[in-house]
C-alpha cells in the first residue's frame, strides 16, 4: 500500500490509469471512516440522550401500558421497511383470539424478532374514528410487544369503551414502529407529517409527558404552536401556555415506519395464505369489558 502511495501522483499533468484507480480507492476508504465515524458519533449521542430521559424520576415509575424509554447503547438494526402487513394481520388474529376466548395465534415466521418501540392502533369505519391506541417506547422484541400492544389498545385505552366482537369487521389496524429519535432544539425543531414527537415538562413541581405519533398534528391541520399547546393539555397542562412555557418544554422528535390494514383487507390477507378468518355469529359482545380501566 506504500508503494501505491507514493506512485500517486495528484498533480500530475497526466496520471496514468493506475494514479486515478488508487486515487478513487483512496477517496472511497476516506468517505467510508468519515461515514462510519458519524455513525458512531449519533449512536453515542442517541445513548446519552435516552440515559437522561431515562433517569427521569416520572420514567422510572411509569407503568406497563404508558409510554416509557428503554437505555439501549445502540440502536436496532433498520434496513428498509420494518413494518408489514403481517403484523396487521397478525393484530387482528390475537383480537379475534381475545374476543372469542381462543389461544392466543402462533406469530408468523414472516415478522423479525427483533427490537422496536411500537404502537398499534384502531381505527372504525369510513371516517376512521379512533378506536385505540397505546405502544410504548421501550424497546421490545416484536414477537411480545405485538401481541401485548394490540390487547392494550383494544381493551385498556381508558379513552374510549373496550372493543367488541360486533365492530371487528368496521375495524382498520395501524402498526407503528418507532425509528430514528433526535433530541429537537426546540418545539419548533420538526416537521409537520414527518415527525412525532414526545414532550416533556414540569409543572408546579409535578413531571408531565405525552406523545403524538407523527400523523396526528398533519391530519389536524395543526402548526407547531398548536401541536404543543394541543400536547401540553393532552399530557395534563391546565395552565396558560405562554411562549416562554413553549421553550422550557423539552422535545424528541422520531419518525415511524407504519403499515394500515382494514379489515376487508385482512380477510383477504387470510384467504391468500388459505388461513380461515373467525367471523361474528351475530353481534355478540366481546369479552373484555372486565379490562376497562
Amino acid at each position: 500500500m506504500i508503494w501505491k502511495k507514493e506512485r500517486y501522483r495528484p498533480n500530475s499533468p497526466s496520471p496514468n490509469k493506475f494514479d486515478i484507480f488508487v486515487f478513487l480507492a483512496l477517496t472511497r476508504n476516506s468517505q467510508r471512516r468519515a461515514a462510519k465515524a458519524n455513525l458512531k458519533k449519533r449512536h453515542r449521542e442517541h445513548y446519552h440522550i435516552t440515559r437522561r430521559l431515562h433517569q427521569h424520576p416520572v420514567l422510572r415509575s411509569t407503568i406497563t401500558v404508558s409510554t416509557t424509554y428503554q437505555l439501549e447503547k445502540k440502536p436496532g438494526p433498520i434496513s428498509g421497511r420494518i413494518a408489514s402487513l403481517h403484523m396487521t394481520a397478525y393484530c387482528f388474529d390475537v383480537l379475534y383470539a381475545a374476543l372469542r376466548n381462543h389461544q392466543a395465534p402462533k406469530i408468523p415466521p414472516t415478522i423479525p424478532n427483533e427490537k422496536f418501540p411500537l404502537f398499534v392502533t384502531w381505527k372504525k369505519g369510513y371516517e376512521r374514528r379512533l378506536r385505540g391506541c397505546i405502544g410504548t417506547f421501550t424497546n421490545l422484541v416484536l414477537h411480545k410487544g405485538l401481541h401485548e400492544y394490540a390487547i392494550i389498545s383494544a381493551f385498556k385505552d381508558s379513552r374510549f369503551d373496550p372493543i367488541t366482537l360486533h365492530e371487528v369487521d368496521q375495524l382498520h389496524c395501524t402498526v407503528s414502529i418507532l425509528i430514528n429519535f433526535e433530541k429537537a432544539r426546540d418545539y419548533r425543531d420538526w416537521v409537520v407529517g414527518i415527525h412525532g414527537i414526545r414532550i416533556e415538562f414540569q409543572d408546579n413541581h409535578h413531571y408531565r409527558d405525552a406523545v403524538y405519533l407523527p400523523e396526528v398534528a398533519s391530519e389536524q391541520g395543526w402548526d407547531h404552536t398548536e401541536t404543543i399547546d394541543n400536547l401540553m393539555r393532552k399530557g395534563g397542562f391546565r395552565g396558560h401556555i405562554s411562549e416562554e412555557t413553549r421553550m422550557k418544554v423539552n422535545v424528541v422528535r422520531f419518525q415511524s415506519d407504519k403499515v394500515l390494514m382494514s379489515h376487508q383487507e385482512y380477510v383477504d390477507y387470510k384467504s391468500n395464505y388459505g388461513e380461515p378468518v373467525l367471523t361474528d355469529p351475530g353481534g355478540r359482545r366481546g369479552l373484555f369489558h372486565s379490562c376497562r380501566p
